[in-house]
């Protein structure tokens, strides 16, 4: 029996997907040494565009697909509040985003402390609140589904 999946239930899932992979992104900036290659933050030497080195590449995607994630958090977080109005999705989806808030401020810290061992063992851990967070979230939507229109 094939399960039908909500629209917002494809868009958390979709946030949680792309929150994994945030995280490898992230996991693939400390093993390659890449976390200075943009000294600074928000801008790369300075630049909205950098000159892109391979080192360079890796921390830029990363925070690019750090602007896409913060999208799909948000926009999710919105259609949670729209369907949910006040629920255990409703909770994970707001402390998903306010969490997220709090990990772009570690990676700030992150470059601007020179990655200091403690801020970025603080992002990582960060990171994988967030990430479970959205997955609590997701998983509660497909475990308890609502029909269209009868918000709890």
């Amino acid at each position: 029996m094939a399960v039908k999946l909500t629209g917002f239930q494809i868009q958390s899932i979709s946030t949680v997907t792309a929150l994994y992979f945030l995280i490898v992104l992230g996991g693939l900036v400390a093993s390659t040494g890449s976390g200075l290659a943009c000294p600074d933050w928000p801008l790369c030497h300075g630049q909205v565009l950098p000159n892109l080195t391979p080192s360079v590449l890796i921390e830029f995607v990363h925070r690019l697909w750090t602007i896409v994630v913060t999208a799909l958090v948000i926009v999710t977080m919105l259609l949670a509040w729209k369907r949910y109005r006040w629920n255990k999705v409703t909770a994970f989806s707001t402390l998903t985003f306010m969490l997220l808030l709090g990990q772009v401020l570690l990676g700030m810290a992150t470059v601007t402390t020179g990655t200091e061992a403690i801020v970025v063992t603080a992002h990582l851990a960060v990171a994988t609140l967030v990430f479970a967070s959205a997955l609590t979230a997701s998983v509660i939507s497909i475990m308890y589904p609502m029909t269209e229109g009868h918000a709890k």
